[in-house]
């Protein structure tokens, strides 16, 4: 796989989420962007250990599920790690009700469109806690190259001259870390910033018009 870089925004206040999201999806087109067939979703749920079990807490763990990779799943511990098992892990979370139980009112979903443009694989959706709205996610693959350092420099560019008008660019992209600090890039490494965006929608409940 290539690198990914994930940046999520706010609409405008002009403007609603699905309007911002379109005007986003328009412009790639008009640049020449191939919308796939296929879309995109991604879920987070939530573990959190039962109170009564006084070894364990205070303790949680979240798992996530994405249509790009349906056998597997993520369950990513608090330092973060992300533990990548087959999905069948989530039969033994059931096994597990005794000592964590889902919080059923933190389940995030992540769901949109995918295109590509040259070398690079865009994703723009819309993310959603339970059925409120939350904020407008992009990731942007670089294909070619699993190599963080060199491959940063190009998603920058290409962000800030494709999606500039649509999306704050931060200056640089150093917030990306690869797990263990390796220099080459791997498909954990996309679930923790799908993670930290989620995080952030939890805590955060800007006042958002949904349509």
């Amino acid at each position: 796989m290539g690198v990914s870089f994930v940046l999520h925004w706010y609409p405008p206040a002009n403007q609603t989420s699905s309007q911002a999201e379109e005007a986003l999806q328009n412009h790639l087109t008009n640049i020449g962007a191939m919308a796939k067939q296929q879309l995109w979703r991604m879920d987070c749920e939530q573990f959190t250990a039962l109170p009564n079990l006084t070894a364990l807490s205070g303790r949680s763990f979240q798992v996530i599920h994405t249509s790009e990779n349906e056998s597997l799943s993520f369950a990513i511990t608090e330092q973060p790690n992300v533990l990548v098992s087959e999905r069948s892990f989530d039969t033994i979370l059931t096994k597990m009700s005794d000592c964590y139980q889902p919080n059923k009112l933190t389940r995030i979903e992540a769901k949109g469109k995918k295109y590509e443009l040259g070398d690079f694989a865009i994703k723009i959706g819309s993310v959603f806690l339970g059925p409120n709205f939350k904020c407008l996610v992009i990731e942007v693959e670089y294909k070619p190259s699993s190599y963080t350092k060199d491959t940063l420099p190009l998603l920058h560019e290409f962000l800030s001259i494709v999606c500039s008008n649509f999306v704050p660019i931060p200056d640089n992209l150093n917030q990306i870390t690869t797990q263990n600090n390796s220099n080459f890039y791997q498909l954990s490494d996309t679930i923790l910033q799908y993670k930290r965006v989620f995080d952030e929608c939890r805590r955060v409940n800007p006042n958002l018009a949904m349509t």
